[in-house]
């Protein structure tokens, strides 16, 4: 081989190192920042907004072995799947709705907080009731965390489907908060009468009030009146 062709192919080796380096730093970059986004934005949405339910489930009497373990794993995996979709990762067809101080700025930005808490404890009621149930009847607390994370998943994925203030995402709502507060109650058994949880009927009974006011039921009522 010529002295040149070693020259050429020293630059291209060098060329397709600089390629891989900047490649790898590349996916360096993107999944810090999808870690910082989870931890500094998703982690204090689901701990700070979906403090009802998260009572609920470690109050409520019939969760168990199963249902509270799960809980801890899908806390700490949930904001991992916010972040995902925050940052774009994963969509379902519709960005994300990022909840920013220019958005609070104008009416109606403190209900967005305030559904977006809604919305967070469905998820989570479901991923939990719902993987707990499961994985109770199994009895193994590997597929309630298999079923868990899948319900996780897909209800955030419906996050930005059911914010809006429109006549199909109010029925969504409707349909999730119903399915949500249904496996709290069969699974978690909140009115059990247990003097060893008596805090649980409050819990559930906030988590019931929550739901109604984001739906705003009075807003119906007044359009019927008119």
């Amino acid at each position: 081989m010529s002295p040149r062709s070693d020259w050429l192919q020293t630059n291209d080796d060098k060329r397709l190192a600089a390629e891989s380096t900047a490649a790898t730093d590349s996916l360096t970059e993107t999944v810090g920042r999808w870690l910082w986004v989870s931890g500094y934005q998703g982690l204090a949405q689901v701990f700070l907004l979906s403090a009802p339910v998260l009572w609920l489930v470690f109050r409520s009497p019939q969760s168990g072995t199963v249902v509270k373990p799960l809980a801890l794993v899908l806390v700490v995996s949930t904001p991992l799947v916010v972040g995902a979709f925050r940052q774009g990762h994963l969509s379902t067809g519709r960005s994300w709705p990022a909840i920013t101080s220019d958005r609070l700025s104008f009416a109606g930005g403190y209900w967005s907080v305030f559904r977006r808490g809604v919305l967070l404890n469905h998820v989570l009621g479901v991923a939990v009731f719902g993987g707990g149930g499961v994985g109770l009847f199994a009895g193994s607390l590997g597929v309630a965390v298999a079923v868990g994370l899948l319900l996780v998943g897909g209800g955030v994925a419906l996050v930005p489907w059911l914010t809006p203030e429109t006549p199909r995402a109010t029925l969504g709502r409707v349909g999730y908060a119903l399915a949500a507060l249904s496996l709290a109650f069969v699974v978690g058994g909140p009115l059990s009468g247990n003097p060893r949880f008596r805090t649980a009927p409050a819990a559930f009974a906030l988590l019931v009030f929550v739901s109604v006011v984001d739906l705003r039921p009075w807003r119906v009522l007044g359009a019927v009146r008119r």
